[in-house]
């Protein structure tokens, strides 16, 4: 199941990809009327959700900047930041965190660790690779109708 998972996350981040790349950083900032949060939030949130729960529950360390964590963290907003953060540089950063995933997934550095379980705030408890994997495609696929969502209010 793993190498479907992680696949399947690859094809998740990829269409992602396509649906922001071109757009400026101004759309990628713009934050509609209603909504609190913007396209570059929900980039940054799911690749600081898919460190912190893939990589932080088996004890490897994270690919994002400790700067960053707190800005794109759950119940967080851009409307909150002290600065911008660059949107591009987020777009930029996509594809090369997927490369590293499945770069660690091939080289067994998940199976070398134990997974500490933990309890998502949708009440599902995830306690090994292939339930990480599966609950982050779910998250991914969640920003991602999100982001759709935002850039036909922004694009």
């Amino acid at each position: 199941m793993t190498q479907v998972a992680v696949e399947i996350h690859r094809q998740v981040r990829s269409s992602i990809l396509t649906a922001v790349e071109g757009l400026s950083a101004e759309q990628l900032h713009a934050m509609p009327d209603g909504y609190d949060n913007n396209i570059a939030w929900n980039l940054g949130h799911i690749m600081v959700v898919q460190q912190r729960i893939l990589y932080g529950s088996c004890g490897l360390p994270l690919s994002v900047s400790e700067e960053m964590i707190p800005l794109y963290l759950p119940n967080t907003s851009p409307a909150d930041w002290q600065t911008t953060p660059d949107a591009e540089a987020l777009v930029a950063m996509l594809m090369p965190q997927q490369e590293q995933l499945e770069e660690d997934y091939a080289a067994g550095r998940f199976s070398e660790n134990e997974f500490s379980e933990f309890r998502t705030r949708s009440g599902l408890t995830l306690g090994d690779l292939d339930s990480v994997l599966t609950f982050n495609i779910y998250h991914e696929s969640q920003h991602y109708g999100f982001i759709l969502a935002l850039i036909n209010l922004v694009g």
